[in-house]
């Protein structure tokens, strides 16, 4: 009776031998399925960062559809609820008075839309969070440069977006004329460097007849000689494949 009674006791618990096997099996599948799943959320992110592109792009076309086809200007700017345009401003605005114009005539007035989540450079917002206050364009925006920050670890006050934005352009630019990027350091570089949103992996470009591409850095192979200038020969930066009177509105 003892003797059974040792047995049953035994064979209740698990051996050494079965315990490594089930630790092993749950290292394979954590090897197999965390690249998976950071994958999938960084392909996420991508397709909302174009989503949001798109909807930059279709709200410029209908700013233009009321402004004389001018996308928007390099004289544009909000103020007090109203546009103002001066033709003779050499200035390029900032991506947030860009942005700021685009709330105003077409309704964009989600600041997260100038966001990605792939960007941790971004401004950080909880929540939906209005271009336009009062009118003008949000008071956030007017700090451009998250690491001058008091509190760099914390760039919620920053001005800092994930997208340039080309200014100068009409309805009648070609299609295939670059309207909006992934934010780039240099613009007379040949690609996305490693500090850029995307760590050098490549980038998303916009461009006016409303298509949205994923361009890849792959070793010596670079993204913006795939571009074209004006005059239709290959472009070897963004600056080369913009056209003349157009310029980028930055952070």
């Amino acid at each position: 009776m003892n003797y059974r009674n040792s047995k049953i006791r035994r064979s209740k618990g698990f051996t050494l031998i079965e315990v490594l096997t089930v630790i092993a099996i749950i290292a394979i599948l954590s090897a197999i399925l965390v690249p998976t799943i950071s994958q999938m959320q960084s392909t996420a992110r991508k397709t909302r960062d174009v989503t949001n592109m798109r909807q930059i792009i279709n709200a410029s076309q209908l700013f233009a559809t009321m402004n004389g086809d001018l996308l928007p200007q390099p004289g544009h700017r909000v103020s007090n609820g109203q546009l103002n345009f001066d033709p003779t401003g050499p200035a390029a605005p900032s991506i947030g008075e860009v942005a700021a114009v685009l709330a105003l005539e077409a309704d964009l007035n989600d600041l997260n839309i100038w966001i990605s989540q792939s960007d941790t450079n971004a401004m950080q917002l909880n929540g939906p969070t209005p271009v336009l206050v009062n009118g003008n364009m949000n008071s956030d925006l007017a700090d451009t440069n998250p690491l001058d920050d008091a509190d760099p670890e914390n760039p919620t006050s920053s001005g800092f977006l994930s997208y340039h934005y080309v200014v100068g352009l009409t309805l009648g630019t070609p299609n295939q004329t670059p309207l909006i990027f992934s934010r780039l350091s240099n613009s007379g570089s040949s690609g996305w460097g490693p500090t850029d949103m995307y760590a050098g992996e490549g980038g998303h470009i916009g461009f006016a007849g409303g298509a949205v591409n994923w361009f890849e850095t792959q070793g010596a192979a670079q993204p913006f000689a795939q571009l074209f200038q004006p005059n239709g020969t290959p472009a070897t930066t963004m600056d080369s494949a913009l056209p003349t009177g157009a310029d980028i509105a930055e952070n």
